[in-house]
């Protein structure tokens, strides 16, 4: 009896030593929502007239190696970077029509962000050189990112990054540019499949629309109210 106990307290001392380290998060509560093997799907949509390029693919991305969050991320660049693989649903790999994204880098240039405190993440985004006055921060209750606008004498360019906050993978990319001269327009989005419509975020985007809307709503109803008296 004695001998068969002390095998158990042998084992249960082992098995210490074997469990598996479980990741903690950063002391900002920044963590990883997403793991190895993650499959995620996107629409991969392009219409350049610059350089005649025209496409709508489906790409797949798979989550390759997901680093240990630092102890503490008091910089954008402490957070290190998901690696991920990327191709198209037929199996090809994307070529030079992809670079097109390079855009996330106005949100600071990754495919997946850390969850948990985008709080900080604003800030740490705030204060990081990919944040330029033409930036704004996009924060929703399901979207978080950035949007990018400048006009020069040229072109105009609007971007827009947003990251699901439930595991913290890019949800959304759009680049519109337009010369300013002739008129003509490109596009490009990548957007992950399922996501359906962000009203949240369409609400920020056109608060005053939404406002002169209630604001009519509001007086047909007072309208209303004064003629049945």
């Amino acid at each position: 009896m004695k001998r068969t106990l002390q095998i158990i307290l042998a084992l249960a001392l082992v098995s210490m030593f074997l469990t598996s380290p479980v990741a903690a998060a950063s002391a900002e509560g920044l963590d990883w929502g997403v793991a190895v093997d993650d499959e995620f799907t996107y629409r991969f949509a392009m219409d350049d007239p610059f350089e005649n390029i025209t496409l709508d693919e489906g790409i797949n991305v798979t989550v390759e190696a997901v680093p240990t969050m630092p102890g503490a991320v008091g910089d954008w660049d402490d957070i290190p970077v998901v690696d991920v693989d990327i191709v198209y649903t037929n199996g090809t790999s994307p070529g030079f029509e992809l670079f097109i994204i390079i855009g996330i880098i106005y949100a600071g240039g990754l495919f997946a962000v850390p969850i948990g405190n985008f709080s900080h993440l604003g800030i740490l985004l705030n204060g990081s050189t990919y944040w330029s006055e033409n930036s704004t921060l996009i924060n929703t209750s399901s979207e978080w990112g950035s949007s990018y606008f400048d006009v020069d004498d040229e072109m105009r360019l609007d971007l827009r990054t947003t990251y699901l906050k439930s595991d913290g993978m890019l949800a959304r990319y759009t680049y519109d540019v337009e010369n300013t001269t002739s008129g003509e327009t490109g596009s490009a989005s990548l957007i992950r499949d399922g996501l359906g419509f962000d009203i949240m975020g369409w609400i920020q985007d056109n608060i005053l629309i939404v406002g002169i809307g209630v604001g009519v709503i509001v007086l047909i109803a007072a309208v209303v109210c004064v003629k049945r008296r």
